[in-house]
């Protein structure tokens, strides 16, 4: 007999790469009819990709299935308004972590309203640029090596 190991274990299910930015958002539940209307949660983004995101919150706001989210972009100079994505996201997971003291709540993306997908592209996009230009400045550019790399003996 053959021992089956989780498919999902120390598996990133992530569709494509993350970079740490923080947006403000809100996050609107659906209304039930006989339910009390759940009230709207605001909040940053712990980390964003193309695929989904996730936030760090005080309190476990994770609801089976879908939320509407609503994502400020940062302004593209000084003075210019901000612009805001809407999409449909399901919520996949609500984890406590006691190093953040927190929950941990990852959300999928599941349809963008306008041209939303686009705008987060080129936000994304924007974001990586300033990173690698900070690193560049800072002369902190370094490789990043998957935890499980061990470094050559020689």
């Amino acid at each position: 007999m053959a021992i089956r190991v989780s498919q999902w274990k120390n598996a990133d299910r992530r569709e494509g790469p993350r970079r740490r930015l923080q947006l403000r958002l809100a996050m609107i539940y659906p209304q039930h009819p006989g339910r009390p209307a759940r009230p709207m949660f605001q909040g940053k983004t712990r980390d964003l990709g193309m695929s989904g995101l996730s936030i760090v919150v005080d309190y476990n706001v994770f609801q089976a299935g879908e939320v509407v989210l609503v994502l400020a972009l940062p302004p593209a100079y000084p003075g210019a308004p901000r612009k805001l994505i809407t999409v449909t996201a399901e919520m996949t997971h609500a984890l406590y972590s006691s190093k953040l003291g927190a929950f941990k709540i990852g959300l999928t993306f599941r349809k963008f309203r306008g041209n939303g997908k686009a705008l987060l592209e080129l936000a994304l996009r924007h974001a990586l640029e300033e990173e690698a230009v900070a690193a560049m400045q800072s002369g902190r550019v370094r490789a990043r090596l998957p935890r499980d790399s061990q470094r050559l003996g020689w």
